[in-house]
């Protein structure tokens, strides 16, 4: 096969990385390439699969749509989750919504608490590949295909509800408040798969730690990001301690000290933002590709190994990390080792 033919066949997202392949064919990025393009072949057919159109999304069937009831709702909002499902395999897409527009999609702790349930739901389902994590539109629709046109401010996420905030009468109360925060937080920090934030629009304190916690944020030219916790009398807590991990401590200073409003394209400098995307529907692209065709096509165990590897890379020491990923390594021949098989298989076959 020619590279031409090869950089045809490959998923749009992952081309970047094939611009530095220059090793030969018995290198370990040969051997990637060809069990990524096998795996794409088994998912759909060849002429649909290496198509170089815009991706296609009816390879997954439309499964369910639930909205997660919220305790004592009192308008404050409520999460909307949606799951697609591909035939044959069973891999799973889910999309979880942050529904408050009317409030500029802030986050009480009710909201907060269903959020953690529909996260924790999500996590135990075997065939789960991806989670993406939107919010409602101006007008009760996604963020990430609102139109263009509307009139509204976008706003993915107003961070945490200032209303409930300010009825706060105890260290226990604000304890219990915050901990609903950091419990969303890691709940989006420990899902198993992949998760990826989908912003539109002015994200703010609790929704920057929101979009923190997801391993990729792609987001629209007019979004904004602030941590304005200080100019409300109160510190940025929980996983703002994260933004130190992705944008540096300096920076981190700027927004936690100053409340400096960081536009999408600052953003994207920093490492905030892993993408900057010119409209909702180019942001809606972008995300169908990277998860119906770019982590889907990977093996779905190696996947969640290299989540939790990752995860104790990010908390451990060199030597830490070393022995961890030979134990992860190892375990992934538990079974005699069907996924490598697999994935390695249609490689090895045209050897």
């Amino acid at each position: 096969m020619s590279v031409c033919r090869v950089f045809r066949s490959i998923s749009w997202s992952a081309r970047p990385a094939l611009l530095t392949f220059r090793s030969s064919n018995t290198s370990i990025e040969s051997l990637a390439l060809g069990c990524q393009l096998s795996q794409q072949r088994s998912f759909a057919s060849t002429s649909r699969r290496h198509s170089t159109g815009p991706p296609a999304q009816h390879d997954f069937t439309h499964e369910e749509t639930s909205y997660e009831p919220v305790e004592d709702d009192q308008g404050f909002g409520r999460i909307r989750w949606s799951l697609r499902r591909r035939p044959g395999d069973g891999a799973e897409i889910a999309q979880v919504w942050i529904c408050n527009a009317r409030r500029a999609n802030s986050v009480g702790s009710a909201l907060l608490r269903s959020l953690t349930k529909v996260l924790a739901q999500l996590a135990s389902r075997e065939g789960l590949r991806v989670v993406v994590l939107s919010s409602e539109g101006p007008a009760g629709t996604d963020s990430a295909t609102a139109t263009a046109t509307a009139t509204a401010t976008p706003t993915f996420c107003g961070g945490a509800n200032v209303r409930e905030m300010g009825a706060i009468g105890s260290p226990e109360e604000a304890r219990r408040f915050i901990t609903a925060v950091h419990d969303a937080c890691k709940a989006l920090r420990d899902m198993p798969v992949l998760t990826v934030a989908s912003i539109h629009g002015l994200t703010l304190g609790a929704g920057v730690e929101l979009a923190a916690s997801c391993d990729f944020r792609y987001a629209t030219k007019v979004s904004a990001f602030s941590m304005p916790e200080v100019v409300l009398g109160i510190p940025s807590v929980v996983q703002a301690r994260l933004l130190a991990n992705i944008i540096g401590w300096q920076r981190t200073k700027e927004m936690v000290y100053f409340a400096r409003r960081v536009d999408a394209e600052t953003a994207a400098r920093w490492g905030l933002v892993d993408a900057v995307y010119d409209t909702v529907e180019d942001l809606d692209v972008a995300r169908v590709e990277l998860t119906t065709r770019t982590i889907v096509a990977m093996g779905p165990q190696a996947m969640r190994a290299q989540k939790r590897l990752v995860r104790i890379w990010e908390e451990t020491d060199l030597q830490g990390g070393v022995e961890a990923g030979i134990e992860e390594f190892a375990n992934m021949w538990k079974d005699g080792g069907s996924e490598p098989k697999e994935y390695m298989g249609p490689f090895l076959q045209r050897r």
